[in-house]
């Protein structure tokens, strides 16, 4: 393995802990913030990386264009807790773009596992290891929101605006 795809494949392992812990742990607190920046670090290397991977098609391809995508859901995931504190609804923000993020590295990781069914139609692997992610994430986010925005530790210094 080229010392790149190790760096990739590290960081993204990391990314997968970090997010899951955050994920499952109590907003707000001093744990969340701390291992959703581990997160996000290791989200920017391991998209930072990945640009300079080229095993797959050799140059620039379709999954550069997806760590542009996730660039920009981990951005704008970001972007609301540190300069958009103004704004109602910011935690909502911040909680749908952070959780589709990890929505995407997952769908990500999926994307490894395609070569362990070469044999599976194109459909097949795409809806089992892209789509179920994708459904199953988007449902749970939306089932659980209310509920974990509510949750939040210190929610009474939040001027927020949870619907």
């Amino acid at each position: 393995m080229e010392f790149i795809n190790l760096i990739h494949t590290l960081f993204s392992v990391i990314a997968l802990l970090a997010g899951a812990w955050v994920l499952l742990q109590t907003k707000g607190t001093r744990q969340h913030i701390l291992i959703g920046r581990v997160y996000g670090i290791s989200m920017l290397v391991l998209i930072f990386t990945s640009f300079f991977i080229f095993d797959l098609f050799g140059s620039f391809g379709a999954f550069h264009v997806l760590a542009i995508v996730s660039l920009v859901t981990l951005c704008l995931g970001m972007y609301f807790p540190l300069f958009a504190r103004n704004n109602r609804a910011w935690l909502v923000h911040h909680y749908m773009w952070m959780s589709y993020s990890y929505v995407g590295l997952v769908m990500a990781g999926g994307s490894h596992l395609f070569a362990l069914v070469p044999d599976w139609p194109g459909w097949l692997s795409a809806g089992l290891f892209w789509g179920l992610p994708y459904f199953w994430g988007s449902i749970l986010i939306f089932r659980n929101r209310k509920r974990i925005l509510t949750e939040v530790k210190d929610r009474e210094d939040l001027d927020i605006q949870i619907s």
